[in-house]
């Protein structure tokens, strides 16, 4: 069989979906760790040779979307256009590249979700019945689960949406929470009746719990998250909404919708569809039941429930393909804390890409991700110290030093041409062998391993041109120098195809020098008698002031002045219930891989706590060594970075300065501040 029917018959077909960014919200660098992982994940198997299509869409339905427009004073289809247009830039900003980028609001996601939800009906799955349901007097409206915030009735939470808790990841009906209030307008809603749709799921659990079990379709935690749940046993899923609502009306109702999350994965359907309609192609081929064809999702742990319990069994009862792999990433945190716009650390893509000065800041933030994500669904943090330093260690000192100095030397010495030499057979041995573990990582969407293997690699290229000491032998063997020189050209290249679908930017510049394109087998040494154009640099480095503008420009840079009071009003008990103390900072030190964090030991009376600070970039923790301070001494205890923190102290904030609150005069610690 001739080579190009062998890989053709090997040729996998491959649909990769990331999760629809939701169209009333922008697209931040929390929503890029998921776009890079999923976008690596498909250039790596293009670069294979495999037949690997990217879709995803706009999320465009529900009551946020039809409140947000009427606040606008502008339609939901003239919202979610806008939003289109943003959404699509800025992934394109990072090399996200789709296949096809699509919307929910869509007559091929009318289409599928009407045939989903009669083949439910049919398979009797469906089933109406009267609720009491949360109703808004103040606004005239029933009000959706994520339009109801309460107390957790499971862990005690506050500010939780009616539907999942975001600190246990407990699911619940709107009508278990405590303290329930609407979100529009803040009221307490009361209870009416409403006729509504569910789907029996509970009569699917013997279905999810083999699906779950099947193949890896999870990772372990995950598929021990799952597992627990329909252990617990499976409510009945409630797939529609009364109006008002943005969405698609049920056939044969007066003024039932369909419930977002029955629609919103269906998009996954509908952009292919709409890929398959532009490029000649059936959408059978990816979603029937019986295709050949892989379907791999990426998602974050918070949407888990609905991909592993709901889209399954639509999926199933539909005739359609089920997933083969779903790969759940954990959430990402900033300096160690948790995204804030107060603090300057909600990054908005575009943000990212405007103030960021530094050519290559958009590729080095896809690598920093890639060098950080694993199979499994850990949070990772983005450290600004980490990632000048992984971007400077591997990129430019590393992999650019090898290109620069070797293309530069056979500039000099070879004409500009790769030497016509032989290779060292050992270091092309090596590089064969690790690209077969690098392609296995990749596989296995182990990106932190194999990017470590390629900075070995890197390291590996560097010592032997030091060794061989190629500026001596052109003196005395240039025939010896030019077998190191082909090696290291060779080399350079396998590297370039291993990082190009981590940073394709970096390795674009390498296939402009030589004038190819590459693909995966291009790792292989097979360089040589080739001229190239003049040497550019691969990478830059960059140094931690690139990101002042970046910080600074989502902090509130408001003076005291500008900032309107909070008219509210709480009561007398309410401001009771907060115990102000006195307290005295006796040991002070930053939190490691933290920038922002200071771990202080206060003591507060007799008694001894620790408290975590965002203080460390106003105070040195010297200056504040026996200072006195006031803390809220009964808050619930919580980890940062890792450290309990037992209390919160008190500080003023006018523009980017900050101020611990203190007294005029020295009281005895443990004193109640009223």
């Amino acid at each position: 069989m001739p080579l190009e029917d062998e890989q053709e018959s090997t040729r996998q077909t491959i649909l990769v979906t990331q999760a629809l960014p939701y169209a009333n919200g922008d697209i931040h660098l929390g929503h890029l760790v998921e776009a890079v992982q999923a976008d690596i994940y498909v250039r790596f198997h293009k670069l294979k040779g495999n037949k690997a299509i990217f879709v995803c869409a706009d999320d465009t339905h529900g009551t946020p979307i039809e409140l947000s427009a009427r606040n606008k004073g502008i339609t939901p289809e003239e919202l979610i256009k806008d939003a289109w247009q943003k959404h699509v830039d800025d992934y394109a900003a990072f090399d996200i590249e789709f296949d096809n980028y699509y919307s929910t609001n869509s007559e091929e996601n009318r289409r599928y979700s009407e045939y989903i939800f009669e083949r439910l009906q049919q398979n009797n799955l469906i089933v109406e019945r009267e609720v009491s349901q949360y109703y808004c007097e103040h606004d005239k409206r029933f009000l959706p689960d994520r339009f109801v915030k309460g107390t957790c009735p499971k862990c005690g939470a506050g500010e939780q949406y009616g539907d999942v808790c975001e600190l246990c990841g407990s699911t619940y009906e709107p009508t278990d929470m405590k303290n329930p209030r609407c979100s529009i307008c803040g009221n307490p809603p009361v209870l009416k009746k409403s006729t509504h749709f569910f789907v029996k799921l509970d009569q699917c659990a013997d279905f999810l719990k083999e699906f779950v079990g099947s193949g890896n379709v999870l990772q372990e935690d995950m598929r021990n998250f799952v597992n627990s749940w329909i252990d617990e046993g499976l409510k009945e899923w409630c797939i529609s909404r009364d109006g008002p609502y943005f969405g698609f009306k049920i056939p044969g109702t007066e003024d039932k919708y369909f419930y977002v999350w029955l629609d919103a994965p269906v998009g996954y359907i509908a952009s292919t569809d709409k890929w398959c309609r532009d490029h000649g192609e059936q959408t059978d081929d990816f979603w029937s039941a019986h295709s050949d064809s892989r379907i791999v999702h990426f998602i974050g742990k918070d949407i888990v429930y609905f991909h592993a319990l709901f889209w399954p069994v639509m999926l199933k009862n539909a005739e359609l393909k089920l997933p083969n792999k779903i790969y759940v990433h954990g959430f990402l945190t900033v300096e160690g804390e948790k995204m804030s716009k107060s603090r300057g650390t909600f990054i908005l893509a575009r943000d990212f890409a405007a103030k960021m000065k530094h050519p290559l800041a958009t590729e080095y933030l896809r690598f920093y991700y890639g060098a950080k994500l694993t199979s499994s669904a850990g949070d990772i943090d983005l450290n600004i110290e980490e990632f000048c330093s992984r971007a400077n260690t591997t990129l430019v000192n590393n992999i650019g030093n090898l290109h620069n100095r070797t293309f530069i030397f056979c500039e000099r010495y070879f004409d500009g041409r790769i030497p016509d030499a032989q290779w060292d057979e050992d270091l092309a041995s090596l590089v064969a062998q690790t690209g077969a573990e690098i392609e296995a990582h990749l596989e296995a969407v182990e990106y932190k391993e194999a990017i470590e293997k390629i900075h070995v690699l890197g390291n590996t290229g560097n010592k032997y041109y030091q060794d061989n000491k190629p500026w001596e032998l052109v003196k005395s063997d240039k025939q010896r120098a030019a077998q190191v020189m082909v090696t290291c050209a060779n080399l350079v290249r396998s590297l370039a195809v291993f990082l190009k679908p981590v940073t394709p930017g970096v390795t674009a510049v390498f296939e402009k020098q030589l004038d190819q394109r590459l693909g995966w087998n291009d790792h292989h040494f097979s360089l040589r008698d080739v001229a190239f154009a003049p040497t550019e640099k691969l990478a830059k480095p960059i140094d931690r002031s690139e990101f002042d503008l970046l910080y600074m420009s989502g902090k509130s840079a408001a003076s005291a002045l500008e900032i309107p009071l909070n008219d509210s009003g709480v009561t007398f008990d309410d401001f009771k219930n907060i115990d102000l103390r006195v307290a005295i900072v006796k040991q002070a030190e930053k939190v490691k891989k933290s920038n922002k964090l200071l771990k202080l030991q206060v003591a507060i009376g007799p008694q001894s706590r620790q408290i975590i600070a965002g203080i460390a970039q106003h105070y040195k923790p010297e200056e504040i060594i026996g200072k006195q301070i006031i803390v809220v001494a009964n808050l619930k205890p919580a980890k940062l970075m890792g450290e309990l923190s037992q209390g919160m102290l008190l500080a003023a904030q006018d523009g980017n300065s900050l101020c611990i609150l203190g007294l005029d005069k020295q009281v005895t610690p443990g004193s109640k501040v009223s």
